[in-house]
């Protein structure tokens, strides 16, 4: 790894900004000139006092406001590293897929798919679409992988009689909203999604690369068409390592709503 940054980054001593404050940006600066990536190992408290020529204490002010922000991870008996960036999916805000998702942002989502069939409807499913228990549902597991790396198992639940001949279409390369859009003409309204935190099971873990009780981010939701109807309802196990979820919060809270256990 270079350990000489840009002659211009240097600690300014005669400005009022913090040491501290200073050292931090010409960190990132650095980060981003030399390419640092995810799991990188980062400089060491004794490598970044000798080069700028600060206190220990200093050199920690800044290093613990990187890691408040998640930008680095102190792991005592190892060391620094940079975390991995994760990815926004915007699904806490769109109603929309995460392939079209992806796509706007120009990342290649892929599916393993784990199933798909016709199965009849469990009582939640039931009352997630507004059919009836035992109703012909169309099911469909699958392992998403962005860029190539696995990021969110998902299962999904749709009617079947609004989608007949669904459990054979191929949904290894295309989006599911695409085709429900385009083959069924169905036009989107509003959704309902809540997202927790939770452990990642075995099966789960297995499937994502990760390691059992790993943290991971349960998102459900229930998408309506244009007049309201339930059209699909999911549960998406998506990795908590990888993935984050912004919202936008408005001055109304009146449909919000807050649980904890």
């Amino acid at each position: 790894m270079p350990t000489t940054p840009p002659a211009a980054l240097e600690i300014d001593r005669g400005s009022a900004m913090p040491f501290y404050h200073q050292l931090k940006h010409i960190l990132l600066v650095r980060m981003e000139a030399e390419g640092l990536a995810g799991g990188d190992r980062f400089w060491s408290d004794h490598e970044l006092c000798a080069r700028y020529g600060l206190s220990r204490s200093v050199v920690r002010q800044a290093l613990s406001e990187l890691e408040s922000e998640g930008v680095v991870e102190r792991t005592r008996g190892k060391g620094t590293f940079v975390v991995p960036r994760k990815t926004e999916h915007g699904l806490a805000r769109t109603a929309g897929g995460l392939f079209d998702v992806a796509a706007a942002r120009g990342l290649r989502l892929t599916s393993r798919v784990l199933r798909q069939e016709v199965v009849p409807a469990s009582d939640v499913v039931g009352a997630n679409l507004a059919v009836d228990p035992g109703e012909p549902v169309v099911v469909i597991e699958r392992v998403r992988s962005l860029e190539g790396e696995p990021c969110v198992r998902t299962s999904t639940w749709l009617p079947l009689r609004r989608v007949p001949g669904l459990e054979a279409v191929d949904l290894t390369d295309d989006s599911l909203y695409r085709v429900l859009r385009e083959q069924y003409g169905i036009a989107f309204g509003g959704a309902s999604r809540s997202v927790e935190a939770a452990a990642a099971s075995s099966e789960t873990a297995s499937l994502l690369g990760l390691s059992q009780g790993a943290p991971i981010l349960l998102l459900r939701s229930t998408q309506r068409d244009a007049e309201g109807e339930p059209i699909e309802t999911y549960v998406a196990h998506h990795r908590g390592d990888r993935s984050r979820f912004d919202l936008e919060i408005g001055a109304a809270v009146e449909s919000a709503t807050v649980q904890i256990s």
